[in-house]
Formats: C-alpha cells, sequence, structure tokens
C-alpha cells in the first residue's frame, strides 16, 4: 500500500513522518514510565509496523527498562524536545507513535487502556475502555 493514512511530526517541523497503514492498535498507557515521558497520567499511542512508516529528520531515544523488563525507548525531536515515536525491544517490528504528534490527532480512537494499575486517581479515562 502506498497511499499516505497518516501525517505527523514534532512542534518544530524538523522532524516529519507518513504512515501508509491503519494502526494495530490504539492505546492510552498508564505506566510509571509513560506519566514520566508525557507529564500527565499516561501517554496516548498508536501502534504500527515499522516497515508502514516513513521517518525524515533526526530522532533521538532515550532507553528505559519497562516494567515488563523490556528495554523502551522513546523517540524525541533532538531540536525541541517532543515526544514523537517509541519501540520496544519486546517488539521489534513495531513502533509507537505518539497521538499528539499527528496532524490531525482527532483521528486518535483509543481501544483499551494499558498498565492501568498504575493508573493516578486523578487521570480520568474513558470508562467504556478496555483495560489490562
Amino acid at each position: 500500500m502506498t497511499d499516505i493514512r497518516y501525517g505527523g511530526g514534532c512542534a518544530c517541523g524538523a522532524l516529519r513522518y507518513e504512515v501508509r497503514a491503519a494502526p494495530r492498535l490504539s492505546l492510552h498507557c498508564q505506566c510509571r514510565q509513560c506519566q514520566r515521558a508525557t507529564g500527565s497520567g499516561h501517554a496516548s499511542l498508536l501502534v504500527l509496523p515499522k516497515a508502514d512508516v516513513t521517518l525524515s529528520g533526526e530522532l533521538r531515544y532515550y532507553d528505559q527498562l519497562a516494567d515488563d523488563g523490556s528495554t523502551v525507548s522513546r523517540g524525541f525531536c533532538p531540536h525541541c524536545g517532543s515526544p514523537v515515536a517509541g519501540r520496544s525491544s519486546g517488539y521489534p517490528e513495531l513502533i509507537m507513535l505518539t497521538a499528539a504528534s499527528l496532524d490531525d490527532p482527532t483521528r486518535f480512537e483509543p481501544q483499551q487502556v494499558v498498565w492501568s494499575a498504575s493508573a493516578q486517581p486523578w487521570d480520568f479515562l474513558d470508562p467504556a475502555l478496555p483495560r489490562a
């Protein structure tokens, strides 16, 4: 498939991406690492095959040990600091894009909440979403 379904990037425009497939999963993650990385109660992410995403510009990663023991790498623009992407050693064929980095973030449709045991009591998410 060659048509572009999603586009996005960082705040300053130095980092851009194009996506040629629908996400495999769209989720809110409430793990402590995502809370710290976003400065909020969760990260909103689209999970896609790496092969369907084209990045242009520089993306730097910060590695963290995830709660499940894998290494999670958070990708950000080195110029403006915007969080844009992530990857996990447990799923090397996938990339996670931050919902807020989409050119049209209204297209994000969460399907579930993960790591909900780490949820902060002030972080209200749709109670109809399945939790893991």
